[in-house]
């Protein structure tokens, strides 16, 4: 199962990135000094890289009961060893022994929320140890 970044956060960033890549060449060719050509250009190329790479692999992935986080550095956790899961308004946090995995709301598109809270639901917790 994917979970999906919304489809708006992944059509900003490619604008944002085409727009400072724009300004920057246009600064280029004006022949503007080199602090003003650099960082919009490199801010750009970042922008558009983040947005690849986030159209790519998405926010979580969910496979054989493990979920993995997305990122620069990924994280997962086994779905079958959590032992809380903690719902907040604009979170959830899932934790085992030996992990915690934060899971941002505003970052997930709201079909797959839907099946995000349909899949937490049916996760059978283990009892915490104290």
């Amino acid at each position: 199962m994917t979970i999906y970044y919304p489809q708006k956060r992944l059509k900003y960033k490619l604008l944002y990135g085409i727009v400072s890549v724009i300004i920057g060449t246009i600064a280029f060719i004006i022949d503007s000094a080199a602090i003003f050509i650099y960082p919009w250009l490199i801010l750009g190329f970042l922008e558009i890289g983040t947005w690849y790479y986030e159209n790519k692999y998405h926010y979580l992935q969910i496979n054989n009961n493990i979920l993995t986080k997305n990122s620069l550095f990924p994280k997962s956790i086994d779905l079958t060893k959590l032992s809380a899961i903690r719902k907040y308004k604009n979170s959830f946090i899932l934790e085992s022994e030996d992990q915690n995995i934060k899971i941002h709301k505003g970052l997930i598109a709201s079909h797959s929320l839907n099946q995000l809270n349909n899949l937490l639901n049916e996760i059978p917790l283990k009892p915490q140890q104290i």
